[in-house]
């Protein structure tokens, strides 16, 4: 028997959890998924209490699937030195960490998709920007947006990659990218069209650039996270029993 807990960023302030609260039981609340939703950012159901819960509830084995983008502080600093305390105190108790979702095949697919919905805005001038909001101490967002971008970039349709923060910072950049063609096609990396998103669009009107540009739609709580959630999911289900440690999904 194990216990699956979706580890959602979200934020201290504001309606934003509740949002979210409310997309995951829409989304999972009528299929068979014994699971509940911890926050990293929050003054409630915060991710230790919620694991600790769950193991004076009796369950021995526990998933961790965080809806995150990509692997950064969050992955690697804020979820497993929690792991670690409790690994260190709980003799009996399986953490399995999964994957982040942006590095899903299937996400992939929706940048495509996202692309293909804007062709009637492109023409032979036209570049194509993924944006996400990335890290200045991690290069994992970094490699996996290049990736993508390598991916769905042709001669005629080139996509470039650009951050809020880290290598690709969106201030060098866009700049760059603006050099080379008079439109751009800027595709939001992110959860939803939110706080993070709308601050971007300003500072990105604050470069002045020549160009025309257009924004696609985040992905909005698109169907394709419930299908990347699902497979997360699958992929801790084969990680083997082992108790007393803390697993990666690979």
């Amino acid at each position: 028997m194990h216990k699956t807990i979706l580890v959602v960023h979200g934020m201290r302030k504001g309606k934003l959890n509740e949002t979210l609260l409310n997309f995951i039981h829409r989304t999972f609340n009528d299929n068979d998924v014994d699971y509940d939703v911890a926050f990293l950012e929050s003054e409630t159901i915060q991710l230790d209490e919620v694991i600790q819960n769950n193991i004076d509830a009796g369950y021995q084995r526990i998933h961790l699937i965080p809806l995150l983008l990509f692997s950064a502080s969050h992955y690697y600093e804020d979820i497993q030195a929690i792991c670690e305390t409790f690994n260190k105190r709980e003799s009996n108790l399986q953490l399995v960490l999964g994957k982040p979702l942006g590095t899903h095949p299937m996400m992939k697919q929706w940048v495509e998709s996202q692309i293909d919905s804007y062709q009637h805005e492109m023409d032979a001038s036209t570049g194509i920007v993924l944006f996400a909001h990335g890290n200045a101490r991690f290069n994992e967002p970094d490699i996996a947006l290049t990736e993508i971008c390598d991916k769905l970039s042709t001669p005629t349709r080139p996509c470039y990659p650009s951050m809020v923060y880290g290598d690709y910072t969106f201030t060098t950049t866009l700049p760059q990218i603006a050099q080379k063609h008079h439109k751009l096609i800027i595709i939001p990396f992110f959860f939803y069209d939110g706080y993070l998103v709308n601050k971007s669009k300003r500072r990105i009107q604050e470069l002045n650039l020549p160009n025309t540009i257009v924004y696609t739609s985040a992905i909005n709580f698109h169907p394709v996270l419930e299908a990347v959630v699902r497979e997360r999911m699958a992929e801790c289900e084969e990680v083997p029993h082992v108790s007393h440690s803390s697993e990666s999904c690979k």
